[in-house]
């Protein structure tokens, strides 16, 4: 197909752009940057900083084989609480000089570059994972999808592929698959507005909670946000994984035993000071949030903007909460359009297995 026949296509909503991402090779990001075995924290610390991305993958300087991951969560829970503070000691500046292997996340979750999209997000949702390696062998490394390259896939069907559709509500008639749907009428019908996508009964804590009762909640209901609310159920603050861990002292040792619940090896700790703090002096008061009314795609692009992975969901008003918007729910607006252009498509066989690899995640998975 030529460039010029292409446009047409585009031009004349006949692109049929969903259908177009046919494997995780189609939305993954390829030659990612990567950390050695070599490196120590501050150097991993450093690479995630300076490229504003979230997962370094580890590799094996001898073969070049993946041998782990390293997250921002890892960096935040490895990083010494009192580095540049009054309180600076000489264990903050050793701490630097640890090796990735004593932090970084083993066995991460792989899938093939053949993998389906609908595959990849399933591992994500599944495993409380916000990454998945792509490797044709299990060892050699291609690529690797997040949340976050799914976000990016939508925004640019947004920019590049809109159609001047008729914005009425999707039925549940409309889906006969006989009628032949397009996936993208399917996405542009059914997912117009935050309310379409969000999650609506929220899960919150309040200012004057203390951190580990915001710990059991998240591990209770495995989420990694918390809207913050006082008694009138107004929103004043956002708690996410991400400020606990902030505060929570570096762990001595890292657990190599399987987890018993959700997040229980990035939460441990014996500092009942710690968990004693309270929501308010953790939280982030600025935290950003959305209307429900708000089109999904400039909720898209907030989140694709800045580093939040997370967002309350309130009436622009009286500032009550009614949901919350994250990457998780992002990954299932866009895996039920997947599985129904899949569903489209007589010669797929839905229970077959997918060609996934190593898709168990361990105890230290990052989670979702």
């Amino acid at each position: 197909m030529s460039v010029v026949d292409l446009f047409n296509q585009i031009a004349e909503n006949d692109f049929g752009f969903f259908q177009q991402v046919r494997t995780v090779a189609d939305v993954m990001t390829k030659s990612p940057h990567c950390l050695s075995l070599d490196d120590n924290f501050a150097a991993a610390m450093e690479l995630l900083r300076k490229g504003r991305f979230h997962h370094a993958p580890v590799l094996n300087p001898d073969d070049q084989a993946v041998v782990g991951i390293v997250s921002d969560r890892d960096i935040l829970r490895h990083h010494p609480r009192t580095l540049g503070k009054a309180g600076e000691g000489d264990d903050d500046h050793r701490r630097l000089k640890d090796g990735v292997a004593m932090f970084m996340t083993r066995n991460p979750v792989w899938c093939s570059s053949e993998c389906s999209p609908v595959k990849a997000m399933t591992l994500m949702l599944d495993n409380h994972v916000d990454s998945v390696l792509v490797s044709t062998d299990g060892k050699t490394l291609d690529g690797i999808v997040t949340p976050r390259n799914l976000i990016k896939t939508l925004l640019l069907y947004h920019h590049v592929c809109t159609r001047d559709f008729d914005l009425r509500r999707l039925r549940l008639v409309d889906l006969d698959l006989r009628n032949g749907i397009p996936l993208d009428e399917v996405f542009s019908r059914g997912a117009q507005t935050v309310r379409d996508v969000m999650t609506k009964d929220a899960a919150t804590i309040q200012r004057d909670d203390v951190l580990s009762t915001a710990i059991a909640r998240m591990q209770e209901r495995q989420i990694r946000h918390l809207p913050v609310v006082n008694k009138e159920n107004n929103v004043v603050g956002m708690l996410s994984d991400r400020e606990i861990l902030k505060c929570l002292p570096p762990p001595e040792l890292r657990s190599g035993e399987r987890e018993k619940q959700f997040r229980e090896v990035l939460f441990a700790t014996k500092d009942k000071a710690t968990l004693h703090l309270p929501v308010h002096s953790v939280m982030c008061e600025q935290a950003p949030s959305v209307n429900p009314d708000v089109l999904l795609t400039d909720a898209l692009a907030i989140l694709n903007g800045t580093t939040v992975s997370g967002m309350s969901v309130v009436h622009a008003d009286t500032r009550q909460l009614c949901g919350i918007l994250t990457t998780s729910d992002i990954l299932r607006v866009f895996r039920v359009v997947m599985q129904i252009g899949s569903l489209s498509e007589p010669s797929v066989v839905l229970d077959e297995a997918e060609p996934a690899i190593a898709a168990e995640s361990t105890v230290e998975a990052t989670a979702v």
